[in-house]
C-alpha cells in the first residue's frame, strides 16, 4: 500500500489575510487554491533521498522550518549512528510540516533505525516509517515471548545484523 503523500499549501497572495499561512494537505492532488481568497498557491510537499553506498544508513538529515517566501528549508538536524563502520547511507528529508528543532531530530531518530530495520521503503522513493516498536512489560508472559520472537526476526533479516 502506498504511502500517503503529505504538504502544506501556501497562500501567494499578498492582500489575502492567509498569505504564508501553511496549510496542511494529504494526498493532495491538482492545483493547490486558497481557502480564504480562491487564489491559486503553492505546495511543498516532503521528499526524502538517498545517497552513499552500503547496506546501512549512518546518518539521517532533516531539513526543516521552510520558508515559503525564498522557497529554502532554513535549518538542519542531523543525527548519526557512529556506531557503525564501513560504507553508510544518507537519508535526507525536507519537509515543510516540521518547524522546530526538538521534532526533527525526533524524526530523524525514528528515521534511522527504521531505516536500519527496513531500507526497503527508503530504496523505493517512499519516506520511511516514523513509528517505534514498544513492548509492555504488563502484557502476559507468552504474549510477551511473541512480540519478543516477532522483533527478534525483525532485526535477524535487517541491516543492524552484523555483516
Amino acid at each position: 500500500m502506498p504511502r500517503m503523500r503529505r504538504g502544506v499549501g501556501y497562500c501567494e497572495d499578498e492582500s489575502c489575510e492567509e498569505f504564508t499561512r501553511g496549510v496542511f494537505l494529504l494526498n493532495q492532488e491538482g492545483e493547490f487554491c486558497c481557502g480564504a481568497c480562491g487564489k491559486p498557491g503553492k505546495v511543498e510537499r516532503e521528499r526524502g533521498t538517498c545517497h552513499g553506498e552500503g547496506e546501512r544508513f549512518k546518518e539521517v538529515r532533516v531539513e526543516y522550518n521552510f520558508d515559503c517566501i525564498g522557497g529554502v528549508y532554513c535549518e538542519v538536524a542531523i543525527v548519526q549512528d557512529v556506531s557503525l563502520w564501513g560504507p553508510a547511507r544518507v537519508y535526507t528529508l525536507q519537509s515543510p510540516l516540521i518547524r522546530t528543532e526538538k521534532r526533527a531530530l525526533k524524526v530523524a531518530e525514528a528515521i534511522l533505525a527504521n531505516l536500519n530495520r527496513s531500507p526497503e521503503s527508503a530504496l523505493r522513493g517512499e519516506i520511511p516509517s516514523t513509528s517505534e516498536v514498544v513492548l509492555s512489560l504488563d502484557q502476559p508472559t507468552e504474549e510477551f515471548r511473541r512480540q519478543l520472537q516477532l522483533l527478534q526476526e525483525d532485526w535477524q533479516s535487517s541491516g543492524l545484523r552484523p555483516l
